[in-house]
């Protein structure tokens, strides 16, 4: 009997997990089908796609690029800004004179100091010499026709020697249509503009 009992249970649960699982089967079955029509990517949908982030890079490309130029003017002026800095405090260091050479043709500048015994002199570049053109894409340097800025063993500007100009200076600094100024006082203040 127990057998008997045993085997309807047994031939219940079979008929149910049979039709359990023919459900499951209908219901994944429909479900393969909707997953294989999403599977992949259309051609339309991918040449919109590259055509949407074509123009998006199209548009992008000149802003960044004007950007960057504007970046490199900026940073050629921040640069001479603290190559005038260097040289005045290049002077309080060694208590000499040192200058700040400007090339406008060559569009470099860099810092001397006189580093020789007193009276005599013997003078040395600090640092690199800077050139603009090349270190920032193409920036062009106008330094109103001054060549040499000097500071004396104060770092005070100094115009004692025939090759030293007055400090009121204006140093422009151009690539395209950007421009930067740097204005020098004649005390030394330095103003960006």
């Amino acid at each position: 009997m127990l057998n008997l009992i045993a085997k309807c249970n047994f031939a219940n649960f079979k008929a149910t997990r049979l039709s359990s699982q023919r459900r499951r089967a209908e219901v994944a079955g429909g479900t393969a089908i909707r997953r294989e029509r999403s599977r992949g990517v259309t051609l339309l949908e991918l040449v919109v796609v590259l055509f949407a982030i074509g123009m998006l890079l199209g548009l992008s490309l000149p802003i960044a690029s004007t950007l960057a130029g504007r970046f490199k003017v900026g940073s050629a002026r921040d640069t001479f800004v603290n190559f005038y800095a260097r040289t005045r405090a290049v002077a309080v260091q060694y208590g000499r004179e040192a200058r700040l050479h400007m090339d406008a043709v060559d569009r470099q500048f860099w810092v001397e100091v006189d580093t020789g015994v007193p009276g005599a002199i013997a003078t040395d570049t600090v640092g690199i010499v800077m050139n603009v053109a090349r270190e920032y894409g193409g920036v062009t340097m106008n330094t109103g026709g001054k060549q040499v800025l000097c500071f004396d063993s104060r770092g005070l500007p100094f115009m004692g020697d025939p090759q030293c100009e007055t400090h009121d200076a204006v140093i422009v600094f151009e690539r395209a249509s950007r421009a930067d100024t740097v204005q020098v006082s004649l005390g030394g203040t330095v103003i960006r503009r």
